[in-house]
């Protein structure tokens, strides 16, 4: 049968019929993972505007392995939650720890641990904030739709304020015009704290706690749908077989 009888079969088939056809070519080719970051980078985990940093290249090597096309959708943390529990989206950046959602999702194996440090004004007294007592009359200084699990009971309580803020830069920046008697304070990622002292040398003079207040494992969270399902499962398989192979090892490298 020639290609232009071909054509003309297709041309005078059923309606439904054609509509069946185009639905199943479409299922067999577009094949993506349709995921929603953070509209703020998160170094060295997430930067914006290049798509590099370690959760990105590792979706990047994923997409290779698997031929899957990452759709990205950047919006701020709340946005991309209600994203993911409506299906509007695949996934998301989470950690289990952090999620205050209780309902049911699918995840990821962990792909790195963020450690979180306490970070204050210089020369301020670098005091257990993890005790009550030492909470009240302190302002807790945070990210928009961020969660931190161990002091959202004292700042429900009034114990403890928080300020908001829309990136963590902006945040150190203004815990550096502190004075030592300032008692606001953040918890970061000693990683992102790190970063942005190598890019901006003067938060150098900022007190930063030596042992962690808490660590997490970076996820990706994904819907709990029939999509969520099944691309959790693919992203899995992929990363226990770079971890492995020393991939993961050697990205995570990069950015060190």
């Amino acid at each position: 049968m020639n290609s232009r009888y071909k054509l003309m079969r297709m041309f005078f088939m059923k309606p439904h019929y054609v509509i069946f056809f185009l639905l199943f070519s479409n299922s067999l080719f577009a094949d993506s993972l349709r995921i929603a970051l953070p509209e703020q980078d998160y170094p060295p985990y997430h930067f914006v505007c290049s798509k590099k940093g370690i959760l990105n290249d590792v979706l990047t090597s994923f997409s290779m392995a698997t031929g899957i096309q990452i759709d990205y959708t950047f919006v701020p943390e709340m946005r991309s939650a209600k994203m993911v529990k409506q299906g509007d989206v695949d996934a998301r950046m989470e950690s289990e720890i952090w999620l205050v959602d209780d309902g049911p999702y699918y995840w990821s194996q962990e792909i790195v641990v963020i450690e979180d440090v306490l970070v204050i004004a210089r020369g301020a007294e670098l005091i257990d904030f993890k005790e009550l007592d030492n909470l009240k009359g302190g302002v807790l200084l945070g990210r928009f739709g961020y969660v931190y699990p161990k002091y959202e009971l004292p700042v429900k309580s009034r114990a403890l304020h928080r300020e908001n803020f829309y990136s963590d830069l902006e945040i150190l920046q203004s815990l550096y015009k502190d004075t030592d008697t300032s008692k606001r304070f953040t918890v970061m990622s000693r990683s992102v704290v790190n970063w942005y002292i190598k890019k901006n040398p003067e938060l150098a003079i900022l007190t930063i706690s030596d042992v962690n207040v808490g660590k997490a494992p970076l996820q990706l969270q994904f819907s709990f749908n029939t999509r969520g399902k099944k691309y959790a499962k693919e992203f899995n398989d992929f990363l226990q077989s770079l971890k492995d192979n020393g991939g993961l090892a050697k990205i995570i490298a990069r950015y060190q």
